[in-house]
């Protein structure tokens, strides 16, 4: 059996200080050497008693005197060496001297901020430059792994196993992107305790290399989760190194919003308003900066320059229009600056051609205005029967026993209108149209059979109805009471557009008849809103999300059988909002932050049917979609950077759809932490923080550098104090 051959190697982390504290060494012999008196030899008859006593004690007195000079030199010697940080390297059996093995963990910041530019350097660049040099700075035997630190994080190498090969680690490492969202502290700490799990290595290193901004470090209402996950780390008894990158004080402007005033876009609005936000994080206001919009690429109204004050988010107004039905990008953008990751921000807006909505009629009547449904059409498209304007809405009305064989998908919204009951079959339609982000909106009437309703659609708070029905309120024949509506400050969507009108308009809403209603309860913990009540304090209107989709429930019925709304002039507008408040849900899933998945659900028929995606960077991506019950589902997850996601189905009927994701606007603040902040953000963590890593020499920058002696050495030189003070006392004893 071969043995295995014993090499190592003396280095030092500080050579020039080593070699300068060598000169230092010299100077108690230079001193010694300096102080030795010359003299003649001239004979004396009572020097001749003195001389014989020194030739006694002269052999003793040198030993003395090089025993302390040898003791303060290697003092010197000691303390010097030291401070140069020496180590021990070698392959072999040299294992207590020079250290085992160790797995170190290089943790690579990717959140936005890293992004930050000086020069034409970012610092995600210096981070993978100094991960490069801490692999290349391992000792033989080490083992490697990575994780990207991101939302969510990415272990690049170690999932499996950790990686001994520096050139290949070095490879991964070059090749890293760095995305274009925040972070994940919980996870991106489990994923490092993932890569330590399969280690079989006792000694354990974990360096994040970050620019410590607070956004990355400062997590709100995830402290028991980070809790668990730092005493997860502390367990596995592994060093941990921050290496802080950054820079207090930063400049940086972003657009942080991005918002239209309708939910559903219509071709042909005069109305749409895109409203973007602005900010500057900076320390000093910024004069003339300039705002712009483009339209699928093309640059939309230019608007004149704005001021930008320290740390107030500044509205831009811009009134869109759009040449044609289909989706379209919105994207609004800022003059570069050091961070140009968050100076651009982007919208998916699909326009129609006109909504389509479908009305269900519980109570339908061959006679004008004497169908459920016949008020609710015509506010819903006012000239169909004119010679105005086209509506924006058009409408198509069938029986309630046409529901269970209508497919529900090419429609809107599904106002169901004084529908008695409901079959199981008839729930799922309804369930499955929301889940593909369809709106349904449900009047009251006389029909309504409300065991069903509660059975059915409400399931004890479980079900697609938002409120629970209860007994009917007031008599629609005697009309001995009526109730007023309470907009509630005109707080919700649904009746925003009547604030600040003026008195006889408000009236026209307010001032609206109600004879009958149905007692409506919302649930604890419903995520259900009030838009309007009754004067008795009861809801009138109540919104709801419901899976993508939304739900409204009126309690009151959609004709003039138990209420006088339909005559008044605030029924149209307010109904509109109803339509377009419950179809929004379409609109909403196009966008999304980055590092979130884009998911669209569709009919079930579409199942299995492939997708081809281009991502921001014009990289090509497929996906396939996957049947979930009634369902087929479109999903997404790479989604790191910034931009318009174009998808193109297989499918000739489902065709084209486009998402955005967009940054999280709080990485756009530069404001870091220090050592007491990160530790407070952090509580329990036990780390060193290394912030003079420019000024670093390529060995000390590996901070796992094994076989240190420097703490021997200072021992030693505690050890020489003592011995010199004990020789000095008793030498200077005899001396006496």
């Amino acid at each position: 059996m071969l043995s295995t051959p014993l090499l190592w190697a003396l280095g030092f982390s500080n050579l020039p200080l080593l070699q300068m504290g060598i000169a230092a060494a010299s100077l108690p012999i230079l001193i010694h050497l300096l102080n030795r008196r010359k003299y003649r030899e001239t004979s004396w008859a009572a020097m001749r008693f003195l001389l014989a006593a020194i030739r006694k004690n002269q052999k003793r007195v040198k030993v003395e005197q090089w025993l302390l000079l040898a003791v303060r030199t290697l003092l010197v010697i000691f303390v010097v060496s030291a401070m140069a940080k020496p180590f021990l390297e070698s392959l072999g059996a040299m294992k207590l001297l020079t250290g085992e093995r160790t797995h170190r963990v290089i943790v690579l910041d990717g959140s936005l901020s890293m992004a930050y530019t000086v020069g034409d350097r970012q610092r995600f660049d210096e981070a993978k430059d100094l991960a490069a040099r801490l692999v290349r700075d391992s000792r033989s035997g080490d083992v490697l792994s990575v994780v990207l630190m991101a939302d969510p994080p990415r272990v690049v190498i170690g999932d499996a196993s950790p990686s001994a090969n520096q050139a290949e680690v070095l490879k991964e490492i070059n090749q890293i992107t760095l995305p274009h969202g925040g972070t994940d502290l919980v996870a991106s700490l489990g994923a490092v305790d993932r890569v330590l799990e399969v280690s079989t290595i006792p000694r354990k290193e974990v360096v994040f290399i970050t620019d410590l901004q607070a956004a990355s470090w400062r997590k709100s209402g995830v402290e028991e989760p980070l809790k668990r996950a730092v005493a997860k780390l502390e367990a596995r008894k592994a060093q941990s190194i921050v290496i802080d990158l950054g820079k207090a004080g930063g400049e940086n402007r972003a657009v942080t919003d991005l918002r239209l005033n309708q939910p559903v876009v219509t071709l042909g609005s005069t109305d749409l308003i895109a409203t973007a936000t602005v900010k500057n994080f900076g320390t000093a206001a910024v004069n003339g900066a300039r705002v712009r919009l483009l339209i699928d690429g093309q640059l939309g109204p230019e608007l004149p320059p704005v001021d930008l004050p320290v740390g107030v988010d500044v509205p831009v107004v811009f009134r869109p229009s759009f040449p044609s039905a289909g989706d379209h990008v919105l994207e609004v953008k800022i003059d570069d600056d050091p961070l140009p990751l968050d100076n651009r921000r982007w919208m998916a807006v699909p326009v129609k051609d006109a909504l389509k909505v479908l009305l269900v009629d519980g109570h339908y009547k061959t006679e004008a205005f004497d169908s459920e449904t016949d008020y609710l059409a015509q506010a819903l498209n006012p000239t169909s029967t004119s010679q105005g304007s086209p509506s924006s809405v058009r409408v198509e009305v069938i029986t309630e026993s046409g529901l269970a064989r209508r497919d529900l998908a090419p429609y809107d919204a599904v106002a169901l209108c004084n529908v008695g009951q409901f079959s199981e079959a008839e729930v799922s339609a309804l369930d499955a149209y929301l889940k593909q982000g369809g709106g349904v909106i449900l009047f009251g009437g006389d029909q309504v059979v409300p065991e069903n309703y509660n059975r059915l659609l409400y399931a004890d708070g479980k079900g697609l109805l938002p409120a629970m029905i209860g007994a009917t309120i007031g008599d629609a024949e005697k009309k001995q009471s009526a109730f007023d509506f309470n907009p509630l400050g005109f707080a919700h969507p649904i009746v925003a557009p009547f604030a600040g009108t003026d008195a006889p308009v408000i009236a026209g809403l307010v001032n609206a008849k109600t004879w009958r209603y149905h007692k409506l309860t919302i649930p604890a913990g419903s995520q259900a809103k009030v838009a309007l009540a009754f004067s008795s304090g009861d809801p009138a209107v109540i919104e709801a999300p419901r899976y993508r989709g939304r739900v409204i429930q009126i309690a009151t019925s959609a004709d003039s059988g138990w209420t006088t709304w339909p005559l008044h002039p605030s029924y149209a507008p307010i109904m509109e909002q109803v339509v377009l408040q419950a179809a929004g849900g379409r609109l909403a899933e196009r966008n999304v932050k980055v590092g979130q998945p884009l998911d669209q659900v569709l009919p079930a028929s579409a199942s299995n049917t492939s997708a081809d995606i281009t991502r921001p960077d014009d990289a090509k991506a497929q996906a396939k979609l996957k049947p979930s019950g009634d369902v087929s589902l479109f999903h997404f997850d790479d989604t790191d950077l910034s931009g318009a996601y174009r998808v193109r189905f297989a499918s000739q009927g489902l065709g084209e759809a486009t998402f955005t994701a967009n940054p999280d606007p709080l990485e756009s603040d530069p404001l870091k932490l220090d050592k007491t902040g990160l530790s407070d953000a952090v509580p329990g963590w036990k780390f060193t923080l290394l912030t003079n890593w420019k000024d670093l020499t390529g060995s000390s920058v590996s901070v796992g550098r094994h076989g240190e002696l420097h703490r021997q050495l200072l021992y030693g030189v505690l050890l020489l104090l003592i011995v010199e003070s004990i020789l000095a006392w008793r030498f200077g004893h005899h001396g006496n």
